[in-house]
Parts: C-alpha cells; structure tokens; sequence
C-alpha cells in the first residue's frame, strides 16, 4: 500500500509538473490575440497616423511605454510626474531652415536655389566635399560630392530611392540633372521652405541642377571642391519621443552586455494634399507591426527566466522625419557603448514576402555580419534580403546604430506591397496569421542571443 501510495504522488507530481510546464510554455507563446489588439490601437484611425512629433506620436509611445511596465519591464526612460524613472524619454529636435536662398559653389561658379538649382534635401547649413562624377548603382566615396548625369533609363518611379542610396552609401552632396517631371514642377518646387533638424546623423544635401548647369558641370574635373549652404533663420524647437524599457541581466559576467531589439513607433501622420479622399496614413505594416513584435518580445522574455544579458526594447520616435530618436539614442546610450552587442530592428512584418518561402523573413545586410547565420542556426527563419536593389540596410533606424559600428540589422517580410507610404496601409491589409508566426519565430533565436555569449562580428569589408 505504501509502495502504491507513493508511486500515486509520483504520478500526480508528475502530471502537475508537466501541467505547469505547459502553462509556462503557453505564456512563451504568441497569442494571435495580443497582436491584433496591439496593431488595432496603434493603427487604427484614432491615432491619427502616429505623426512623427506629433501629440498622437507621443500616445503611441506612452501606450507601449505602459505595455513594458506591464510586462514587468523596468523604466529606461526618463522621470515621470512622480518624479520616479519611466518609460518614455523625450528628444527635443531643433529644426532649422535657410533664411535666404542658399548655394551651390564651386571654383568661380555659383547656383541658387530656384534659378539654377533646387534643393530637394538638406539638412545642414554647410557641406562640402570634392567632386565624384559617377553613375546611378556606383559606390561614392566617403564624404564625395557626387554628380549624376541621368540617362532616361535611369528616370523611373524609384529615382530619388536611387539617389537617396548614394547619400546613404557616404556621399555628402549628391547632385543630379533635372529631370521632365522636376522642370514641370520648377516653380512650386522653388517656392518650398527648406527645413532641416539639428543634430542628424550626417549633414548632407541632394541637389537637383538645370540642363545647363549639369552640362557646365560635366566639364569640371574630378576632385574640385564642391560647397554647399547658406545663412540660417532663427530655429524652432519641436519634440519626438522614445519608449524604453529594460531587463537587467542576471549573470556576474555577461549582466553588463546589452542586447538591442527595436522598432519605429510614428508613421506619416495626416496628409491633407494626399490624392483621393483618405488622408490618414495608419502604418498599419509601417511600422506599427514592428512595434508589436518589439512588445511581445517583451511579453515572451520578460515572463520567463531572467535572461543572463541585459535586454533594451526601444520603439524609436522620427524615423520617418529622418530618425531623430534612433539618433538621439545612438548619442546618448544609457550605458556604454562598447557594451551593445547588437541589435535587432524589426520593421513590416505584417505581410508575406512572395519573394521568399512561406513563414521565412529576410534579415538587411545578411551578408554583412555573422548574426544571421548565427540565428538561422538556432531556428531563426531569416534569409538573405531578397531586394538588394532597394538598399533596405540602410533605410531603417538600424543603420544608425550600424554606421556607429554596432551590429545592427532590421528583420522584415516586406515584399514591395503597394501600400507603402500610403493611406491604403490599413489594419485590413495585415496578414495576421503570418504575423504572428513570425514573431513566435523570432523567440527562441533571441532567446539564445540573450542567454549566449556569442558576440557578432561584421564580415570583411562589409561594416558600412
């Protein structure tokens, strides 16, 4: 009887063991519903779009601020009106703009801003550089005023994406010949208030110049020094805000490395000159499924055991006025910067890529680091970024902290849906079965990352 008696408690621990391990495992799983009540408050028409600066930008980020200290997060932004620590830090922004026209120099020439040029980017009062002429898809040289003599193939849809690619490639200046659609628009481009943030990243500037100036340029040797600016106007100060929130780590040795998991909280807010007669641009995919990945990691890591590295979970403010709080952040690290091992942006996410298998998302600049592979080996079903021509490395916050010498890279499934900086990007659009799929994919692969002592490196070459 006692025998019996003994093996009966065995197997009723055994099947409360097992039954709490279950209930453990379920609390590691992302729940569909989590995902849908997230992205429905974050994108839907209430907030407005998440306007970069804007006050329902700041919701956005108080909303996920208190999602973190419900998750039992602790406080990584600044004080709050209780005088004790929370979880948004405000970023004040001082936006500056040209008081007169400014100029393009060069030997004894000079173009003007509405005559012989028109600048469609700026954000610095004075940049230079020497001369680079080159071709759309070359690589710059850092710090390089280059000059583009369009051919009427290089005129498509994505030419400014082209262009930008060269500033974010390490040009300073980069100077292209107008094209039909520009001269068309010469007039209303002219009359724009060219406005620009202090404290950005690079100071650079893109310059489209006439027919006229681009032939008189093309005569001009490589290497002459090319200077761009003009005399500022009294600034104004505007404000973007971050939601952060930490776990401390819990091993001796590995507590003072961080890991980074990120996303952008603010999209393009309320456009009244939109086409038709939706004006709100949600961000439904761009980049409000981001954010919800960033908060059930959160949910997921924060209800298990305390990782052995310290965890940041950063919804950056601005990313779409130019990354201004990835900025911020990258200037002012809440701890020391050699500490930050790597980081994991997460961006569009919301819909399938055809261009990859079912249930895979694609890793920017795969090929540039060891951390993809690395992942992939722990079950990560990340890939090589199947768009390369797109340059989507350095078109999210992650290329902040990279540029800064950090491992970063954005995990995405963005497959080129037409809904892209659109009103169109709707909460309808979301594909939430492939969503929470792939957030739940991402869970063990971090968890290893957070728990490891691997420490990524950039591959030969490829640190940008």
């Amino acid at each position: 009887m006692k025998t019996l008696f003994n093996r009966s408690i065995l197997i009723a621990a055994l099947v409360v063991s097992a039954s709490l391990h279950s209930f453990a495992q379920a609390k590691t799983v992302i729940d569909e519903r989590n995902v849908r009540a997230q992205m429905q408050f974050l994108a839907g028409d209430a907030m407005q779009g998440r306007g970069s600066g804007t006050l329902f930008e700041r919701i956005a980020a108080e909303y996920i601020g208190s999602q973190f200290m419900q998750f039992g997060l602790e406080p990584a932004g600044e004080n709050g009106w209780d005088g004790k620590p929370g979880y948004v830090q405000t970023v004040t922004i001082e936006r500056n703009s040209f008081a007169g026209n400014p100029m393009l120099k060069y030997g004894s020439s000079v173009l003007e801003n509405g005559k012989e040029m028109l600048v469609m980017r700026a954000n610095g009062a004075s940049i230079g550089g020497e001369l680079q002429k080159t071709s759309l898809g070359d690589k710059p040289k850092s710090g390089a005023a280059v000059f583009v003599k369009l051919t009427e193939a290089d005129q498509t849809p994505t030419l400014m994406r082209s262009l930008q690619t060269l500033l974010s490639s390490g040009a300073s200046i980069v100077i292209f010949e107008e094209t039909p659609q520009i001269r068309a628009n010469w007039a209303n481009m002219a009359a724009r208030k060219i406005t620009f943030t202090s404290g950005a990243a690079k100071p650079t500037a893109m310059i489209a110049i006439s027919k006229e100036a681009a032939a008189a340029l093309s005569q001009v040797a490589d290497g002459t020094a090319i200077t761009f600016g003009g005399e500022l106007a009294p600034g104004q100060t505007s404000r973007t805000w971050n939601a952060m929130g930490k776990i401390t780590g819990s091993d001796k040795m590995l507590s003072s490395e961080v890991i980074l998991l990120t996303s952008h909280l603010d999209h393009l807010g309320v456009r009244d000159s939109a086409a038709g007669d939706d004006k709100l641009f949600n961000g439904a995919d761009d980049d409000a499924s981001g954010s919800v990945a960033v908060l059930e990691m959160a949910r997921v890591i924060a209800s298990g055991k305390k990782p052995k590295r310290t965890v940041y979970f950063v919804c950056f403010g601005s990313e779409e006025a130019g990354g201004y709080g990835a900025s911020y952040f990258v200037n002012n690290m809440p701890f020391p910067k050699e500490k930050l091992v790597a980081n994991l942006e997460f961006e569009m996410i919301g819909r399938p890529d055809a261009k990859v298998k079912a249930e895979e998302l694609w890793l920017t600049g795969y090929e540039r680091s060891n951390l993809g592979p690395e992942l992939a080996k722990r079950g990560a079903r990340l890939v090589q970024d199947p768009h390369p021509e797109e340059n989507f490395f350095q078109r999210s916050d992650n290329i902040q902290l990279a540029r800064a010498g950090i491992i970063a890279h954005t995990v995405s499934s963005f497959g080129l849906h037409t809904d892209y900086h659109k009103a169109s990007d709707e909460v309808k659009t979301i594909d939430f079965l492939h969503m929470t799929r792939s957030i739940n994919s991402m869970v063990k692969p971090v968890q290893w990352l957070v728990n490891s002592n691997f420490k990524p490196v950039w591959n030969e070459g490829m640190r940008p």
